[in-house]
């Protein structure tokens, strides 16, 4: 789950009820990191913290000689992150994050780069598994792929809608 909302709570910009969810999302997240860390086919996994999605997902393609095709609409978003968007409040290293990788990418735009360059700590887990392994994996923890890995290509990651 991405989201954009606990610094802010500080400026008295975010709404409690959505402060109080995204604590919520990022206590429970880390419990499932223990379970999937245990399973033979889970080859690769990450929390996704400080360098965003894009990051670590970058890191991991890279590590692997691999790229990835990332379905943005696949991404679980916290609720009411339009509201915080179109106020333009997202953390301050957001833009160094995609300073940092953005000739790695293609087809991000404005709410995605947001997104997946948001750097809080304790966002959502990133899981690679076994592509034989993969429809288990997702009946057994109720989950639906992101994306999917593909062979090394010009574009580390390309975002599709």
């Amino acid at each position: 789950m991405l989201v954009l909302l606990p610094q802010h709570k500080k400026r008295e910009l975010a709404e409690q009820e959505d402060v109080e969810e995204a604590v919520r999302l990022m206590t429970e997240l880390n419990v499932l990191g223990t379970a999937f860390g245990k399973l033979p086919h889970v080859h690769a996994l990450t929390d996704v913290t400080g360098f965003g999605l894009l990051g670590h997902l970058i890191e991991v393609c890279e590590g692997s000689g691999v790229s990835a095709v990332l379905h943005y609409e696949r991404v679980p978003l916290i609720r009411n992150l339009q509201t915080y968007i179109s106020k333009f409040i997202y953390p301050d290293n957001t833009m160094r994050n995609w300073q940092s990788y953005e000739k790695k990418v293609s087809n991000i735009g404005s709410e995605s780069l947001l997104t997946l360059c948001d750097p809080q700590t304790s966002g959502g887990l990133l899981v690679c598994v076994d592509p034989e392994f993969q429809q288990v994996f997702e009946s057994a923890f109720n989950l639906k792929p992101i994306g999917e890995l593909t062979d090394k290509n010009s574009d580390t990651v390309v975002a599709i809608k």
